[in-house]
């Protein structure tokens, strides 16, 4: 049975667009994308990112999910 993983990080916040810039990882392959930020603070309410989202790690990532799994 084949696994697929999926990881978001928040990079960064545009304030003038009020969109959050974030990064899509499947499988290691990344692809960067734009979300509202009311969808980004849904989504923290929610739990799906991890963090508080108030500073940047070592990575200079703002927020990120758990890495999740899925078998194909």
């Amino acid at each position: 049975m084949a696994k697929r993983t999926l990881q978001i990080d928040v990079l960064d916040y545009n304030e003038e667009a009020k969109m959050m810039e974030c990064r899509l990882i499947i499988d290691g392959r990344s692809a960067r994308f734009y979300m509202p930020k009311s969808n980004y603070e849904a989504f923290m309410f929610d739990g799906v990112f991890i963090r508080d989202g108030q500073e940047k790690d070592s990575a200079d990532v703002l927020n990120t999910t758990h890495v999740f799994d899925e078998r194909i």
